[in-house]
């Protein structure tokens, strides 16, 4: 799967995340399911066509199974490109931040005053970094 390949490249994967099952890998069987099973001559013509039903369901399933897969690779492709932009961002924030300190400095000795009990940011403060996983 294509979308899964590039999410390994960009290493948005989680450690230990394998491949997506061989299911959701391969291309399904083409043709009508009742020509892919067989039945014994035992099974009634009501069972054949429930087992037909079912084959028919699963075989739904399966697409929607590949299209929700399909959605989340991109979902974790688009937050990695955000997750680049946060960073850049943050890092632009914390030049600026330097620059107008550097600016603002005080005489050594004088202190700020004003802070009421409320932790003043100290310089190169900066946000905590975080994770999130799927």
């Amino acid at each position: 799967m294509e979308l899964w390949r590039q999410l390994r490249q960009a290493g948005l994967l989680p450690p230990g995340l394998g491949s997506p099952p061989r299911a959701l890998r391969d291309v399904p069987p083409s043709g009508r399911a009742g020509q892919t099973l067989m039945f014994p001559e035992a099974h009634t013509e009501g069972t054949r066509e429930s087992l037909l039903w079912i084959w028919e369901e699963l075989g739904n399933l399966r697409r929607v199974d590949v299209q929700l897969l399909g959605q989340l690779c991109s979902l974790g492709l688009e937050m990695g490109v955000l997750q680049e932009e946060l960073a850049a961002f943050l890092e632009e924030e914390d030049e600026e931040t330097l620059k107008e300190e550097e600016e603002d400095e005080e005489p050594e000795g004088k202190q700020e005053e004003g802070c009421l009990g409320v932790p003043c940011p100290v310089p190169g403060y900066r946000l905590p970094d975080f994770e999130m996983t799927i």
